[in-house]
């Protein structure tokens, strides 16, 4: 692809057309199905009804026989879809799975619900839904599951203060990333050196580590122009390939840190912008970083197969597999062995942990590159998190009951208090929530900044309902 220029929004030919990014396109298609599939089925969209050309269609049909359409449906009216302010809620369909998983009656779930067979029978089979965000985690704790894992997805944000300073940074990132109108050239002496940029990322990447989400937030704004004005100043010279790697890297972070704020569409949309500006530094292992970004954007959706498609790249050999090859790889294994373990397939995400420890085998040690972590410990990490998305807590347990503390200690804030976010669902899957709620304190008072991630929202929340 030609250069655009530093221009948010716009790849392809640099013929003066502008055009969002191909999966720009894919999430406002993918957010309008989700409305249309709230307003006409009552329902978010599902990935059954793409199985067949017709499966919407018919989806539609088995509603109109049922008398089942919305009000709003019924009527023809056309109006825009409120979203209730927390979670999605989840279809009868996950209902009816994990408790087919978990060896469960429906008389076993209305026990312990305090609640009829029947109503059991009615969620499962569509003829009721789970209206309250209350029901669905009552529903969770009686399948001995968290949240999340009932959802498919991870979960929105819960609440957002009336006066929440993320908030306002959020929209700032999101203008900025929304713009397609060129940016006026920069005078020489306001282009901004990469040496400049390389320190405010390097600051940038500290506070994510450090859980500083606020202050992250607050420069991403101006790292992300300088970033994109000096890779449009430099294009078609020398340094191109540097600052297109610079800009990558910048919408690599980026595409993160929206991740863990709840914003899932837009970190799919930034990490996306990533891949296309590392490949135009000629860097392919950069862009593979991007793509675990992606790969976690869509999984953060409940877009489980498309996840684990777009890990399976094949990274360039070229002589002899360095460390920042051995890393990338492994990090990749380790993010489709998650994308495997959403999907339920216990046999394949074993197989690819058990690929990544022959990496790791050969890489001898923990190490980062490309901002990317992986080795030994990661992977130990890996096998606690991907047993909870499997809905094995206790495996996941007895996983960490054999890690190294000191190891754990050597963690970012970052990633110690996820692994405890983590411990803390795998006890709520065992139903001790006692224990999850020691584990989930630990983890707040590593990085009290994790209160803004749904996730840490959703959980809390849950245990404070057992």
């Amino acid at each position: 692809m030609a250069p655009t220029g530093g221009v948010p929004g716009r790849t392809g030919p640099d013929d003066g057309v502008e055009r969002p990014t191909l999966l720009a396109e894919a999430v406002t298609r993918w957010e309008l199905q989700d409305e249309i599939a709230l307003h006409v089925l009552g329902r978010p969209w599902h990935d059954d009804d793409l199985r067949s050309p017709h499966g919407f269609v018919r989806a539609v049909s088995r509603r109109v026989g049922d008398g089942g359409l919305t009000g709003l449906a019924a009527a023809g009216t056309v109006a825009v879809a409120v979203r209730p302010p927390g979670d999605e809620l989840p279809s009868g369909s996950r209902v009816e799975h994990w408790r087919r998983r978990r060896g469960l009656t429906r008389h076993d779930v209305a026990r312990r619900m305090g609640r009829s067979g029947t109503w059991v029978a009615a969620i499962e089979e569509g003829a009721e839904r789970i209206s309250a965000v209350d029901t669905a985690r009552r529903i969770a704790a009686a399948l001995r599951i968290d949240l999340p894992l009932l959802l498919g997805r991870d979960p929105r944000p819960q609440f957002l203060l009336e006066n929440d300073p993320l908030g306002a940074e959020i929209e700032r990132v999101r203008e900025f990333l929304e713009r397609t109108d060129a940016m006026a050239p920069a005078p020489v002496a306001a282009i901004p050196s990469t040496a400049a940029i390389t320190g405010m990322l390097r600051t940038a990447w500290q506070n994510f580590e450090q859980v500083e989400y606020g202050r992250l937030m607050r420069a991403l704004p101006r790292l992300l122009r300088d970033a994109a004005v000096s890779d449009g100043a430099r294009a078609g010279g020398p340094d191109a390939p540097e600052a297109a790697r610079l800009l990558s890297q910048v919408y690599r972070l980026t595409a993160v840190a929206l991740h863990k704020l709840g914003e899932y569409h837009l970190s799919w949309l930034t990490a996306d912008r990533a891949i296309e500006t590392a490949r135009r530094g000629r860097d392919p292992l950069l862009a593979a970083t991007a793509l675990r970004a992606v790969s976690a954007a869509l999984l953060a959706l409940g877009r489980t197969a498309a996840a684990r498609d777009v890990t399976t790249t094949d990274l360039p050999v070229s002589g002899r597999l360095d460390d920042s090859w051995l890393v990338v790889r492994g990090a990749l294994l380790l993010q489709s062995a998650s994308a495997a373990a959403r999907t339920g397939d216990a046999v394949t995400t074993r197989e690819l942990l058990f690929s990544a420890d022959i990496v790791a085998a050969r890489l001898g040690r923990d190490a980062v590159r490309y901002e990317t972590w992986f080795g030994p410990t990661s992977i130990e990490l890996a096998r606690v998190s991907t047993a909870v998305d499997l809905g094995e807590g206790a495996d996941a347990i007895a996983v960490h009951h054999r890690l190294n503390q000191a190891r754990l200690n050597d963690l970012t804030c970052e990633q110690h208090a996820g692994h405890y976010l983590t411990l803390a669902r795998a006890h709520l899957q065992t139903g001790a929530a006692d224990r999850a709620a020691t584990a989930f304190q630990t983890g707040a008072r590593l990085a009290p900044g994790e209160s803004r991630n749904p996730l840490h929202q959703a959980i809390r929340l849950q245990i404070q309902a057992a």
